[in-house]
């Protein structure tokens, strides 16, 4: 009798993006609100982008200003960052903890241009565009000082330092989201990567427990921090 051979193993995908499904949906459908905003008419980044006069009328401008982008420049060096760093931080973190890191840096981002931005001043009638805040987030946790991450500690930092030089010479660039979302990235991958002790399954455990208790801490911490802003949009939109 002969038995039939079994089917050959599979081998295992490697590349950038192995791994990463959430990473290529983000850049897949930001790619798309690109292309969709280069329709004769129809102006994505007016109707999506956040501004500190419009956060109390239209909070979801909050995150929907992560898909959209001033240009292909702008879109491409985001999208680039979301790839290095994002099938990184998911393949490190988990699809859902980092598409948390994603959303809540983005937030963040957001959240700082309301913090810091004063009522009736220029700032306050901005229009900001980009995932800028989201992509310091993922540079955030990469940048988490633990020995768990095997990754390229120059890469990382001289992208950071660069960002910062280009965000003082040149007009435009909104270094507050950049700032809200690196704080974000960085709590979220402290509560995330940073080794404690006991037995590897409590261990475990116990970082998915400090992990969302870290996230819903930071979410109610931006929304406490931003409420006189939102106050001032609604007095200024009534």
């Amino acid at each position: 009798m002969t038995h039939p051979s079994p089917p050959p193993a599979r081998r295992p995908r490697t590349g950038i993006l192995a791994g990463a499904p959430v990473t290529q949906a983000i850049v897949i459908v930001t790619v798309a609100c690109w292309l969709v905003g280069l329709i004769p008419g129809v102006e994505l980044g007016r109707l999506l982008g956040f501004s500190p006069l419009l956060s109390a009328t239209e909070p979801w401008r909050a995150l929907s200003v992560m898909l959209v982008h001033a240009d292909m420049l702008h879109l491409l060096f985001n999208m680039v960052g979301v790839l290095l760093f994002g099938s990184f931080v998911e393949r490190s973190l988990g699809h859902a903890r980092f598409l948390t890191v994603y959303l809540l840096s983005g937030l963040g981002g957001s959240a700082a241009v309301l913090l810091l931005a004063a009522p009736y001043e220029p700032g306050w009638f901005s229009l900001h565009v980009g995932a800028s805040g989201a992509l310091f987030g993922l540079l955030g946790v990469v940048l988490t000082p633990t020995r768990s991450l095997d990754r390229n500690w120059g890469g990382a930092a001289a992208f950071l330092v660069l960002n910062v030089i280009y965000s003082v010479v040149s007009q435009g660039i909104s270094w507050e989201s950049h700032l809200g979302g690196l704080v974000v990235g960085f709590g979220l991958g402290c509560a995330a990567l940073l080794p404690r002790r006991g037995e590897r399954s409590t261990r475990d455990r116990a970082v998915t427990v400090w992990f969302w208790a870290a996230a819903g801490v930071l979410l109610v911490t931006m929304v406490v921090a931003v409420l006189p802003g939102l106050r001032a949009s609604a007095l200024m939109a009534g």
